[in-house]
């Protein structure tokens, strides 16, 4: 028995099991696939909307924590420009 007649009889003794991996396979790429899209698209959706809640934002101060409501109406104060808080 060569050894091409070994793997014809292997794979139809266990066509069935085969089979069923390859179904399974199928569908985990596919469900992978689908949540690469997705994931893609949401993350483009919600670039979207944060670019259009900035609008034309020159300057942005961060920090660990957040800053006193008080801190926007100061630096308008001192400088030339509109500021507003965000969080």
């Amino acid at each position: 028995m060569t050894n091409f007649d070994l793997l014809k009889r292997n794979l139809a003794h266990y066509r069935r099991t085969n089979l069923a991996v390859i179904a399974g396979v199928g569908v985990a790429v596919a469900v992978l696939s689908g949540a690469l899209l997705v994931g893609a698209s949401v993350r483009g959706s919600l670039r979207n909307i944060l670019l259009e809640r900035l609008g034309q934002t020159e300057y942005v101060v961060t920090g660990q924590n957040f800053f006193r409501a008080q801190l926007a109406a100061d630096i308008q104060a001192t400088q030339q420009f509109n500021a507003a808080p965000l969080i």
